[in-house]
């Protein structure tokens, strides 16, 4: 587990061409062929695959700040990094035999996840009988592999890997922002899963498997602790736009013929670079907890990791009011089809609604931790 500035460096290099090809990719609901090898090429796709497959195994901080980077040219290609980076922190949980499996074409193959039980399940001898449609399958149209939640028994949910090959997708991603995640609906249809290839999810959050130091930290936290990036991109992208026309542009209806000169525009940007530079600041925090406990081999207790899901929550909530406030004070040409403003508040205004960032629960949740309220509403944490 080690941090990169040089890997860093590579994500930002990445934002010409990623810039380039967002339209195309907007239009046709899916990441371009070009900014799919440009990121492969780069090694994107091999932040979180085990060093023994041939990846890197990066720390937290790099990792969030490459998917900021990638975010300032295209915030789909990021949201598809994060997405196959979080399901190679979940086949890293697997036995050795499924990792040689899913990575027998090398690091870079891409691999789809799911968490959420939408299958139906049934025992059979060397594994298991399922039947399920999963969603949103952000990354789908990319991937060779997926990871998909099912139920082991009530109450008890399981992860089975399943190559695309026995997989169809169905198109339903049609949407206002995130656009070209292409997060359609993958459906499975009396599939056969091998043991080998099953996880028990409590045993993915609550008691890590790997072996590398990345792969001993607490799942979920790790998760999305990586996700804050390309919110954070989102807001510094739209925070650097709407400075580069501020010497251009005048305020309406006033007398002032430049942004930069009106102290109500000069308040608005420096309340929002205040945002962000909290968000960044708590993600940084958030991944030097995470990586540090996993360093010391200490899997953080309940309270620790919702308190965590809270600083998360807070950090994202911060890049959308942060984005929010830009768009204001920009005016009326960032909803404009040809603004990257425009871009960036659907996809954040998508992004959004994740429902693992939704604030009331995990406020909720954390108050309950911190009170010591029983029973806690969700063990996902």
């Amino acid at each position: 587990m080690r941090e990169s500035t040089e890997f860093v460096e590579a994500a930002a290099a990445l934002r010409p061409v990623l810039a380039r090809e967002q339209a195309a990719g907007d239009r046709d609901r899916r990441l371009t062929g070009e900014a799919m090898a440009a990121m492969r090429d780069a090694g994107m796709f091999r932040m979180f695959v085990p060093e023994s497959r041939g990846g890197l195994e990066l720390g937290l901080r790099t990792s969030v700040d490459a998917l900021a980077a990638l975010a300032h040219g295209d915030p789909s290609a990021s949201w598809v990094v994060m997405i196959l980076g979080a399901a190679d922190l979940v086949v890293a949980q697997m036995s050795a035999e499924a990792q040689q499996e899913i990575y027998a074409d090398g690091p870079d193959t891409h691999v789809c996840v799911v968490l959420t039980p939408h299958a139906t399940a049934e025992r059979v001898d060397g594994g298991w009988r399922m039947s399920g449609e999963w969603f949103p399958a952000s990354g789908c149209l990319h991937s060779s592999w997926g990871v998909f939640g099912f139920p082991v028994a009530e109450g008890d949910a399981g992860v089975a890997a399943i190559p695309f090959s026995e997989l169809r997708i169905k198109d339903t991603w049609h949407t206002v922002g995130m656009r070209a995640t292409g997060s359609n609906l993958v459906v499975g249809q009396d599939v056969f899963v091998p043991d080998h290839r099953v996880l028990r999810l409590r045993d993915a959050i609550t008691g890590p498997l790997g072996s590398g130091a990345r792969f001993r930290s607490a799942l979920l936290p790790t998760v999305l602790t990586y996700m804050i990036g390309t919110y954070l991109g989102m807001a510094e992208a739209a925070l650097d736009h709407v400075m580069s026309k501020a010497d251009k542009r005048p305020v309406s209806f006033t007398t002032y013929q430049r942004q930069s000169d009106s102290p109500a525009f000069q308040i608005a940007i420096a309340e929002a670079s205040a945002k962000i530079d909290v968000a960044r600041l708590l993600a940084h925090s958030c991944a030097s907890v995470i990586d540090d406990h996993a360093l010391a081999d200490d899997f953080p207790d309940y309270t620790t990791r919702a308190r965590h899901r809270l600083h998360v929550t807070h950090a994202v909530r911060q890049c959308g009011e942060a984005l929010e406030m830009l768009v204001s004070a920009h005016g009326a040409a960032a909803v404009a089809e040809s603004s990257p403003l425009s871009v960036l508040l659907r996809d954040m205004q998508t992004g959004l609604r994740h429902a693992m960032i939704n604030p009331s629960w995990n406020m909720e949740a954390c108050g309950r931790a911190l009170l010591g309220v029983e029973p806690n509403i969700t063990p996902l944490l």
